[in-house]
């Protein structure tokens, strides 16, 4: 444990401001997922079935950071924390910091199964949930 909190300190101040607000955010996204119907918070996430029109341009390498600060914090915390949260955390993240993103949600079904799974996009750049995502077939996205 010392040796994984001593990591905190290795990286600059921004990625360690980032973590931990991608930590809290996927905190506070788990709970309102369980106890708000998704109906209610999806009117939070944008515009239903809207794509913009022009991508405007954004810092890469800031999205790369928060791509980054949310896989650390999924490896760091105790809750679930899937492809529904860390798509709604990094929605959010991204929206905080004014860049313009995609949440899409998505199904499928195998062995009489159905399956759901959510990505974010900026553009055509995947931010989160890119692993398998062309094996869904989208059913809403929110920009």
């Amino acid at each position: 444990m010392r040796l994984a909190f001593h990591k905190v300190f290795t990286v600059s101040s921004l990625e360690r401001n980032l973590f931990f607000e991608a930590w809290v955010i996927s905190f506070f996204a788990r709970l309102r997922l369980i106890f708000t119907p998704f109906s209610s918070y999806s009117q939070k996430l944008g515009k239903h079935n809207f794509l913009p029109e022009e991508i405007i341009n954004c810092d890469t390498d800031l999205v790369l950071l928060i791509k980054r600060s949310i896989k650390r914090a999924v490896a760091y915390s105790i809750w679930r924390n899937k492809c529904l949260e860390q798509s709604v955390t990094a929605k959010k993240m991204l929206k905080k910091r004014g860049i313009i993103s995609t949440i899409y949600f998505g199904v499928r079904k195998t062995n009489n199964e159905l399956e759901a799974h959510a990505w974010v996009k900026i553009g055509d750049s995947f931010v989160v949930g890119e692993r398998n995502h062309e094996t869904f077939t989208v059913v809403a996205y929110y920009t």
